[in-house]
């Protein structure tokens, strides 16, 4: 038997199996506005796997000037999105990148940036970087979304 569910642009197919995997879904969404929602969390099984939106250089409604000071506003935006759903930059498992304009020197801004908030104790998420040619407010240089997974306590 097969559900469709879609949410927020997003088509989550299923396949029930005899293991009630569907009767056990459980989802939420935290920090939502008329748009979108920062995060979306699915639990199943007692595993809650974390869908954090594209974070941006944007704090308290002012857009950072540089690309540099833009990355750590989104790595503490990230942060706290995480927070919110009960993990932390420990938990991701995955990160993508979007950096406009794309070379060499924002490259290295994004990797220094990243491992300010990864510890060198643990593998580092499995990650995509892609250059675009813009976001959807033109002053913004970086956006990064991630996925992350932890144990539902």
């Amino acid at each position: 038997m097969k559900m469709l569910i879609q949410r927020c642009g997003i088509l989550l197919i299923l396949i029930m199996g005899s293991s009630g995997f569907a009767a056990d879904l459980e989802t939420e969404f935290i920090n939502s506005n008329a748009s979108f929602s920062q995060v979306a969390t699915v639990t199943s099984n007692g595993v809650k796997t974390i869908y954090v939106s594209g974070q941006v250089g944007i704090r308290n409604g002012e857009i950072a000037d540089s690309f540099a000071e833009q990355m750590d506003v989104v790595f503490a935006n990230m942060v706290e999105q995480l927070e919110a759903a009960g993990a932390t930059m420990a938990d991701v498992i995955k990160l993508t990148g979007f950096i406009v304009d794309i070379d060499a020197e924002r490259r290295t801004a994004y990797s220094e940036a990243r491992a300010r908030y990864f510890s060198a104790d643990i593998p580092p998420p499995a990650s995509t970087l892609i250059g675009v040619s813009g976001l959807v407010i033109p002053a913004l240089q970086v956006e990064v979304e991630a996925i992350a997974v932890i144990g539902d306590d």
